[in-house]
């Protein structure tokens, strides 16, 4: 179990979608670091995860993006 910097515990499979959520709301690995609390590998673990499934890719401004299934796996989720 982790926390994030809300204090809140999570799981692996709701990190996963929360880091999905934060670059489908165009925040940066930076951005996305410092709510995990400055675990960089963590967060850099998940996006290259999330990219080798496919719910994630550079865009043309290589900047992270959302794709098409990775919408839909988003979709399954409620986050607060």
């Amino acid at each position: 179990m982790l926390r994030n910097s809300y204090g809140k515990t999570i799981t692996e499979v709701q990190t996963l979608a929360y880091i999905l959520r934060f670059v489908s709301e165009g925040k940066t690995e930076k951005q996305i670091i410092e709510v995990f609390n400055g675990d960089i590998k963590l967060v850099r673990t998940w996006i290259e995860t999330l990219m080798e499934i496919h719910f994630i890719a550079m865009n043309s401004f290589n900047e992270l993006a959302i794709t098409p299934d990775g919408k839909n796996y988003l979709d399954k989720f409620h986050l607060q």
